[in-house]
């Protein structure tokens, strides 16, 4: 037993019994506080990390609840590098993972019995050797939290990990709300997180290519030339973002769909290419493809309406 798995160890056996109802009340259970040798330094909550050879990279530190000094909320201890949290899951070769954001997250998913992964140094942290180390056939989910870093985090995994899928917790665990927000604030239930896996997408597809199709009477003189003049000063997200909520990920736009009840964020605007794409029921196309679908226009008609948002 080398030093530092001592070290965990003699922590462990001195965590108080107040530190211990603590974490049972942020939805970590007793046998995953046990089984991650979650334990006390004398001043702030230890959290052993594993690295990919099994033994204990580094400590994370908790803050004590009882500290009401505006230091960080977790520390690492000197030296540690980014390290991926929970690689002992993989060892057991399981079908699935969910990765998310915040070690305390991942305990609680682990309560929960849904094997769960993290970073240690944030939502903008996802190594690509990480990423390797997961294997094909296993399903990947993306849960971060609900602000613009964690959407910003989900993103950068997603293009990682393209097969992974984005989980999309409820509006009601609030702006910034996680996933210890949805088992302990709420009072959710396992079964209600695994319905939110069942209805996840991948965002990091390939983006659609939507040939420009001339529609029957349509004018076709300069008609390209006109579309591509107007997509320039009327950009997709922005003609969208006019109709519907769109909150940015990464380089693209995310909402629900106008053209189904998508109860989960389906529907992607891609800036680079002017298109849309619903991941839901498969509707997409560029700008005028949207107008025409979203108020019933024709042709003419929505390109009329381009014409006038440009001038």
């Amino acid at each position: 037993m080398d030093h530092q798995y001592r070290l965990a160890h003699h922590y462990h056996q001195a965590l108080p019994a107040k530190i211990r109802r603590y974490l049972n009340g942020r939805g970590i259970a007793d046998r995953i506080i046990d089984a991650r040798l979650l334990g006390w330094n004398g001043w702030r909550i230890t959290i052993p990390v594993f690295g990919r050879d099994g033994k204990i990279a580094s400590f994370r530190l908790a803050k004590d609840p009882e500290d009401r000094s505006d230091g960080p909320k977790m520390l690492s201890t000197p030296g540690a590098k980014a390290e991926l949290y929970g690689w002992e899951i993989l060892q057991s070769s399981p079908t699935g993972v969910v990765i998310c954001e915040g070690e305390f997250d991942r305990l609680v998913l682990e309560s929960q019995g849904i094997n769960a992964l993290t970073s240690t140094a944030g939502a903008a942290t996802f190594l690509p050797d990480w990423a390797e180390a997961l294997p094909p056939e296993m399903e990947v989910f993306v849960c971060f939290d609900n602000d613009q870093p964690g959407r910003l985090g989900a993103c950068k995994v997603a293009q990682l990990i393209p097969r992974a899928r984005l989980v999309q917790l409820p509006e009601e665990v609030g702006e910034g709300g996680d996933v210890t927000d949805f088992f302990v604030r709420l009072g959710k239930i396992r079964d209600e997180f695994v319905a939110l896996l069942d209805t996840a997408v991948p965002l990091a597809k390939p983006e659609p290519v939507v040939p420009q199709v001339v529609p029957h009477g349509a004018p076709s003189t300069g008609v390209h030339s006109e579309i591509e003049r107007l997509r320039q000063l009327v950009p997709i997200e922005e003609l969208i973002g006019r109709y519907l909520p769109l909150c940015r990920m990464g380089r693209h736009r995310v909402g629900r769909c106008p053209f189904h009840d998508d109860a989960h964020p389906s529907f992607v605007v891609y800036s680079q290419s002017q298109n849309f794409y619903c991941f839901g029921c498969q509707a997409h196309g560029d700008a005028i493809d949207f107008l025409m679908h979203y108020q019933n226009l024709t042709f003419p008609e929505a390109l009329q309406v381009l014409r006038d948002l440009a001038s």
